[in-house]
């Protein structure tokens, strides 16, 4: 009897940690028989299976992120994959519109949701703060002016459902049939607009590329539908992690309250430790030999974000929440060519919008009555985080 043969995805969305630790130690390249597919568990395999897509490539069939998404950057390898990500990455960059929203607009946006809810006392921070921080600033960013962000975090639960259905259950597949037709719609939309009245947004840039003929605006679509899926739910479990380390060690806050120069290794050891994207997914191109397994050519092959960034042979103690932690970069956004293209302005959102709440409410705890539950393999947070605060 094999790890593979007695769980199922339902196991993995529960509480993947302890699944994952029993798979690196005894089975670290495990196929998992309900997700038709095999588990790469430790460090230098994920790595190793990233740094050779001549074995390992992203284009996989069948692929939930084409389906779901239309053929995107994540399903490409270089030279295609290069080509698309350079055109994009720009406003992204600290140097594009992404570092002026994160320096001008990102603080006043995390103070204006905060004044909403102040003289309340009390708030699910994950409903009223995190969801619409990270959906405004990605909304922002990319320049969707023509929906509510309200819309666009309901189309990025829709994809994230069929995303995750590595089951292929009919019922999620629909809901993620139907939201990508609204977006794709949506985008289109914005895109005629800014054809005539470009703006200096992400958007604007990258139909300006596709003037110049270095990308497709089907190409743009299918990314965009991309950075929606993960550019908003990634930042907001962030922001309801990070809030909820500190309020579990007092001890942790008053260092980072005393020395603000550790917020950035906070926010970084946060996304190590919790990993709220899971996985990579490649296809074997022909029969590979793999920590001891033979991988058969056609097989589907998830590189384990999550369980790299604690396999035990690569970090000290990777359990233990370290904020002087010295190993080096971890895997939450990722690892090489295909490393996410709006991590910077993601860890912007997750530190000034921690930041924010104890800054602004006094006295910060956790509700009495609440006990935060983690839910989700392929995408993993706190299903709420009720907090109050001193009026």
């Amino acid at each position: 009897m094999t790890i593979g043969s007695e769980i199922g995805l339902d196991d993995l969305e529960t509480d993947p940690n302890p699944i994952l630790a029993r798979m690196r130690q005894e089975e670290p390249i495990c196929f998992v028989e309900s997700m038709d597919m095999w588990l790469v568990t430790r460090w230098d395999d994920v790595q190793y299976v990233e740094d050779h897509p001549e074995l390992f490539t992203a284009a996989t069939e069948p692929s939930f992120l084409a389906r779901t998404l239309g053929v995107n950057m994540l399903t490409l390898d270089p030279p295609q994959h290069t080509r698309i990500k350079g055109a994009m990455l720009p406003p992204f960059q600290p140097g594009g519109y992404s570092g002026t929203y994160a320096r001008d607009m990102l603080p006043v946006v995390c103070d204006e949701l905060i004044d909403g809810f102040v003289d309340i006392g009390e708030v699910d921070l994950m409903e009223a703060y995190a969801a619409p921080v990270s959906t405004i600033s990605l909304k922002t960013v990319l320049g969707l002016d023509n929906v509510t962000w309200g819309q666009l975090w309901a189309w990025c639960e829709g994809l994230i459902t069929d995303l995750a259905n590595f089951e292929d259950d009919p019922e999620l597949k629909a809901v993620g049939e139907r939201t990508k037709a609204e977006l794709g719609a949506a985008l289109q939309e914005r895109m005629v607009h800014l054809r005539a009245v470009p703006d200096g947004t992400a958007l604007s840039h990258m139909l300006l590329e596709s003037g110049r003929g270095t990308i497709s605006e089907e190409e743009i679509v299918n990314n965009v539908r991309l950075m929606i899926s993960g550019g908003i739910n990634e930042p907001r479990d962030g922001i309801g992690l990070a809030t909820w380390v500190l309020l579990s060690d007092r001890d942790l806050l008053a260092e980072v309250e005393a020395n603000p120069r550790l917020w950035p290794r906070l926010v970084e050891e946060v996304f190590r430790l919790s990993s709220p994207v899971g996985t990579i997914t490649r296809m074997a191109t022909e029969d590979v030999s793999l920590g001891g397994m033979t991988i058969s050519r056609g097989a589907l092959v998830a590189g384990v974000l999550r369980s790299a960034n604690l396999d035990e042979g690569h970090w000290k103690q990777p359990e233990r929440f370290d904020l002087h932690r010295r190993e080096g970069q971890h895997a939450a956004f990722a690892l090489g060519v295909h490393r996410c293209l709006g991590e910077w302005l993601g860890r912007q959102e997750v530190r000034v919008g921690t930041q924010k709440l104890f800054e602004r409410l006094p006295g910060l705890r956790l509700h009495p009555d609440e006990r935060v539950e983690l839910h989700g393999f392929e995408f993993r947070g706190p299903r709420s985080l009720r907090v109050v605060w001193d009026l």
